[in-house]
């Protein structure tokens, strides 16, 4: 995707010049507010400025009543050129058509923001806080250390000013080093091997303790103790990252833990923040002796769908990711049990690529619970040898071990009921080790907090490479896997596992096939990057785009008119906000067609029908000219949210036209695709099978049609938009059948790497168990 920032020009200050001279007064640099004189004072805003607040959804006095506080901190001058640094690296992305924008535009207020020193003290503190808190738990803290300096309740703006005003900063420090520095100060307050989700302290707290840092900053304040857990791991990654106060970590004897020049001597006397990890009760009450702070740790969080509370625990480096969030139980799955891991995993890849080829004709598969209705990755790095591939150079942990990938790769190596045997032996064979509460029937309630289950860590794993097979990042702008993400994803595998009675437990079809969560790649991708899922509401359409916790998610049918799988299945994550029209919004959703706006009432028809049973004359039907308008548009009830769909016109059929949504044109490019490859095989002639060619994309007549529906066949190409128009039909409607009134559900396969025998011949098969009938559609491409 092209960048819209990279000839923009130079950006409005976010206040006038003369404001700048002039409102100095009231906002004195000694830590204190005179709000008489600010009461009394003026305040003036360019056009373009208030234009841009406008349509970030801030006020011009929120940001006004912000300069109470950021007046009063000074970043160092490492911790300005890093921000300066993430500025340079952040952009905006179109989707098709240029209609949407992904990221931050050249009309974002973060541009005018930055222009002022108050402006860029606001920016860093703000970005620093999403790094490491969602989005209510940041503005909070930002209202509440608003409150410290004693406003009249006259200039107090509302929680949701001050939600806007963390959100235009979000995302911007999501590429930068910041949340590895806070996940290296954070781990060494967490426990190995267990249970670490936790919700933040109290917002008031991290916010007193922070005026505190804002003071040693500026140089009014010479030291400051704090004790606490991971709230105060940001508080020091704050000070040292983007302040470049000297800061020091102890255990509670004293112990030097951490000190930036690595030096691990006795207490230094130079240092300015000095903090002491404590895990006493999260009961505690704030106590302040001499500056002595303590921030009582949030609680363990049992449900870990709680969106809100869960702090980030920064980001994790993919080199030891791993072991960094499960410790001991990982290592044992990498270190003495790395035989079994290996066969795990790589009995998981061949079955993996056995589901996407429909079970490679083996009956007692298709008759089982089908694997594609949740819609997994379809990724060549999902499956097989690409999975393996994957594995290997996304988490290089998994080599360090020979034994684990020779394992591995000789498991991938097998036939499919071979390798789920193989899958089942290990599986059971980790269970016998594994001492958390589900393998053990004479474990205690608690050991399910002392321990990770191994065997949901095995479908972690693969979740983990399945996900990131699909997920693209653009250049520049990597964003890592956040600690309290990826156990997350632990939690949402080890979930899988609870309902199951282990007595008759099948660990391919009640575990790994059933493993992929709901809600798919785009839902996995916000869970692994922000640490958590977006706090939808129910509404009308499917999820294509999703904007929170500074990061943007969207579908690649929303940037790329595609029917290459291996394209258009993918999400693709950046740094920012969904912008249109400069206004930005939360969510972007499909767009739901009225019975009247539908394909069948709207489409055209194709051009013919005919039975055939020779296959060596088969040539491109596509329509010509067909040209795709992506329509955008507000939803009302919800006014963080959009409405989005494509429609698809020719000229060689005015007044008519096509409509499907992002979100339904990526779901059935996902159910349509098979690993099936005849490559270098022997297949049996296809001559004398009996099948339906429909010549055109449009759609199937509703005359002529036999009782029995043979397999039906397209042959259309890959380029444009003709398969776009033949799979946004669902079915064949009652009217082409008026003795039974049946409903015919249409099931689409795109013939990828198959002959077009195996093609027809496979396709028809899959829903030959299917009730009610299916009737399948093979799409030809080679021809």
């Amino acid at each position: 995707m092209a960048s819209s920032r990279r000839n923009s020009g130079p950006s409005a200050p976010l206040l006038s010049q003369d404001l700048q001279l002039s409102t100095a007064v009231g906002f004195q640099q000694q830590g204190t507010v005179d709000w008489t004189k600010v009461l009394s004072g003026s305040v003036a805003f360019s056009v373009d400025v208030l234009s841009r607040l406008s349509k970030a959804g801030i006020e011009a006095f929120t940001i006004y009543a912000a300069r109470a506080i950021f007046s009063n901190v000074k970043l160092g001058p490492n911790g300005e050129l890093r921000l300066y640094r993430a500025l340079d690296k952040i952009s905006a992305f179109p989707s098709f058509g240029k209609a949407l924008w992904f990221g931050f535009g050249v009309k974002h207020i973060i541009w005018s923001m930055q222009e002022s020193t108050e402006g860029l003290n606001c920016l860093g503190i703000c970005s620093c806080l999403t790094e490491g808190f969602s989005t209510t738990v940041a503005a909070k803290v930002i209202r509440e250390l608003f409150l410290l300096y004693d406003p009249p309740a006259e200039l107090t703006p509302a929680l949701r000013q001050w939600v806007a005003l963390v959100e235009s900063s979000g995302g911007l420090l999501a590429s930068s080093e910041f949340g590895l520095v806070l996940h290296g100060l954070t781990k060494l307050c967490l426990m190995d091997g267990r249970r670490n989700l936790r919700s933040s302290g109290s917002p008031k707290d991290i916010a007193l303790v922070l005026k505190e840092v804002f003071e040693v900053s500026a140089g009014r304040l010479d030291r400051l103790f704090l004790s606490g857990g991971a709230d105060c791991a940001w508080i020091a990654t704050v000070a040292h990252w983007l302040l470049d106060l000297r800061v020091e970590v102890q255990q509670q004897d004293g112990t030097v833990i951490y000190r930036p020049d690595s030096t691990r001597s006795e207490f230094s006397l130079d240092a300015q923040v000095i903090i002491t990890y404590h895990h006493g009760d999260s009961s505690e009450l704030l106590r302040v002796s001499r500056k002595h702070y303590v921030i009582p740790s949030g609680n363990v969080l049992i449900n870990h769908h709680q969106p809100q509370d869960i702090m980030s625990y920064g980001r994790l480096s993919w080199e030891s990711c791993l072991v960094d969030t499960f410790g001991g139980p990982m290592r044992l799955l990498l270190g003495s049990q790395a035989r079994s891991t290996g066969a795990c995993l790589g009995s998981a890849a061949r079955i993996f690529l056995a589901a996407m080829g429909d079970g490679e004709g083996h009956m007692e598969f298709l008759t089982k619970r089908d694997p594609r209705t949740s819609f997994p990755p379809v990724s060549e790095s999902s499956y097989g040898r690409g999975f393996y591939l994957l594995a290997r150079r996304l988490l290089p942990e998994l080599g360090h071990n020979p034994v684990l990938h020779q394992t591995m790769e000789a498991a991938l190596n097998k036939g499919y009921l071979e390798a789920a045997q193989s899958f089942s032996q290990s599986f059971t064979s980790l269970r016998q080790l594994c001492s958390c509460r589900i393998c053990r029937s004479d474990a205690s309630d608690e050991s399910e907090e002392i321990t990770f289950c191994l065997l949901a860590l095995i479908q972690t794993i693969c979740t983990l490479v399945r996900a990131m097979s699909s997920i693209c990042m653009q250049e520049e702008l990597e964003v890592r896997p956040t600690r309290s993400g990826l156990e997350n994803l632990y939690w949402t595998q080890r979930n899988i596992l609870i309902p199951s009675n282990l007595s008759d437990y099948d660990p391919v079809d009640h575990g790994l096939l059933r493993s992929w969560p709901p809600g798919g790649v785009l839902t996995v991708a916000q869970t692994l990057l922000a640490g958590r899922q977006h706090d939808t509401v129910s509404g009308s359409g499917d999820l294509v785009a999703a904007s929170h916790s500074g990061l943007c998610f969207v579908l690649n049918t929303l940037t790329e008119v595609t029917s290459d799988p291996q394209r258009a299945c993918i999400v693709t994550a950046v740094p920012g906000r969904i912008e249109w029209k400069n206004f930005m919004y939360d969510m972007v959703r499909d767009q739901v067609f009225e019975t009247a706006s539908t394909p069948e009432k709207t489409g055209y028809d194709a051009v013919s029908m005919s039975t055939i049973t020779r296959y060596d004359i088969m040539a491109d039907s596509s329509t010509p000219g067909l040209n795709a308008e992506l329509l955008v548009d507000e939803i009302l009830r919800e006014n963080t949210s959009l409405h989005a769909s494509y429609r698809i016109t020719t000229s060689a059929f005015p007044g008519r036209h096509f409509s499907i949504g992002a979100s339904d044109i990526w779901h059935k490019l996902n159910s349509a695709t098979t690993s099936t490859n005849c490559e270098g095989k022997m297949c049996r002639s296809l001559r004398g099978f009996e099948s339906t060619l429909v010549e055109g994309d449009g759609l199937l007549p509703l005359t002529a049609l036999p009782m029995q529906l043979p397999p039906i066949t397209r042959v259309l190409s890959t380029k444009g938009l003709s398969i776009w128009v033949a799979l946004s039909q669902s079915y064949i409607p009652k009217g082409s059948d008026p003795m039974r009134g049946r409903l015919y559900t249409l099931h689409h396969r795109l013939q990828g790497k198959q002959c077009i025998r195996c093609c027809i011949v496979n396709a028809e098969q899959s829903v030959a168990n299917c009730d009610p009938h299916r009737c399948c559609v093979s799409i030809i491409t080679s021809y």
